[in-house]
């Protein structure tokens, strides 16, 4: 836990700067991302994507060094004085690239330090050190802070056997499994197979995103096929995570028809399913349960510590878990006039303001 006697000594141990993204050296940020083990989401091979893709402000990152060694990274961008994380709804975690509390706790301080107006974080992970370091620092410096629930995220924690994770799930669900199998099986060859992009990856892709968008994901213009911004950015993101060997494109086929797909990243010994999608003509044979319920089984052979369903806690995980990671947001405002507005305006709305703007009005 960072107290202020923390937060002196980070200072005191600590350089950190506010520097454009152009101007940090990816090699240092990769190789701290490698050595603190941060998920994907945190490395260079992600946030420029995103910056280039989503980006709504100039790229920069606080970045601290210790003796001139880089020990924490937190990119952000820049806007009308708001310091804001490099996220929005397509990265599902987010947090700072650091070597300890110690360098959590000087890139907070460095934060309130260059942050004129609010400090906007989307996606914190409440596992990676940053959020409760950034909470304490900003309440000792007298900000304001909001935080909310995003999102909670299900995953399978991967312990004991299969068959007794299988045993621990609801018996009229697993019966229905093992029912779709057989269906499914006697339409034609199955086959699951896990892909790692080395290979024809383009052309993959391409069957992928078109499983990924059929259906109502297309409709509403969510679909990863919808956008082309989106498009690229996923393509972008799955050359990079071949290249590292972490991309899996998990496919069940029948009679070679792929019929289900999940995008995944695996690192650390840990699954990431990105986004997924099935037949929807199929719909009655449920693929896309059974795609999970074989790269589950997978999860487990493999020994991976746990098949992270990522999003949010919509029935369909919840059949398979009850186990969830809350994702947050924490909001920072200034010891301010400005700030305490801000701070009313995302507590309260409004009314608030106009009646906050009047009291100040009659000093």
């Amino acid at each position: 836990m960072a107290t202020p006697d923390t937060q002196a000594r980070a200072g005191a141990r600590d350089a950190v700067e506010l520097c454009d993204a152009a101007d940090l050296d990816r090699r240092e940020w990769e190789e701290l991302a490698d050595r603190s083990h941060a998920s994907p989401f945190s490395h260079p091979g992600w946030i420029d994507p995103y910056w280039r893709a989503f980006g709504r402000g100039r790229p920069v990152a606080l970045v601290a060094r210790r003796q001139g060694r880089l020990v924490g990274v937190l990119p952000l961008e820049s806007r009308r004085g708001v310091l804001a994380s490099a996220t929005n709804w397509q990265t599902p975690i987010f947090g700072p690239v650091v070597e300890d509390a110690d360098a959590a706790a000087a890139l907070a301080a460095g934060l309130l330090a260059h942050a004129r107006g609010r400090a906007d974080l989307w996606f914190l992970d409440l596992a990676v050190p940053g959020l409760e370091e950034g909470r304490e620092v900003a309440e000792a410096a007298g900000w304001r802070v909001i935080e909310r629930t995003m999102a909670e995220a299900p995953y399978v924690p991967v312990e004991g056997s299969f068959e007794e994770f299988m045993a621990g799930l609801e018996r009229k669900f697993r019966k229905d499994i093992g029912r779709r199998w057989r269906r499914l099986e006697d339409r034609g060859d199955v086959e699951v197979a896990y892909e790692d992009g080395t290979q024809n990856l383009e052309e993959l892709l391409d069957v992928g995103f078109r499983l990924e968008g059929s259906g109502w994901k297309t409709e509403t213009g969510t679909a990863i096929a919808s956008d082309p911004v989106r498009e690229h950015f996923y393509r972008e993101i799955c050359r990079w995570a071949a290249e590292r060997g972490w991309l899996t494109l998990a496919f069940l086929r029948v009679d070679g028809r792929a019929v289900a797909f999940d995008l995944c990243l695996e690192a650390d010994g840990i699954c990431y399913v990105l986004k997924g999608g099935f037949d929807v003509e199929e719909r009655r044979l449920g693929p896309g349960v059974l795609l999970t319920h074989a790269s589950i089984r997978r999860a487990f052979e493999q020994g991976f510590s746990s098949y992270e369903l990522l999003g949010e806690a919509d029935d369909y995980k919840l059949s398979w878990t009850s186990a969830t990671r809350r994702r947050v947001r924490l909001q920072l405002f200034p010891r301010s006039p400005l700030g305490l507005i801000e701070y009313l305006a995302w507590r309260w709305g409004r009314a608030a303001i106009r009646r906050t703007q009047e009291a100040l009005g009659r000093r």
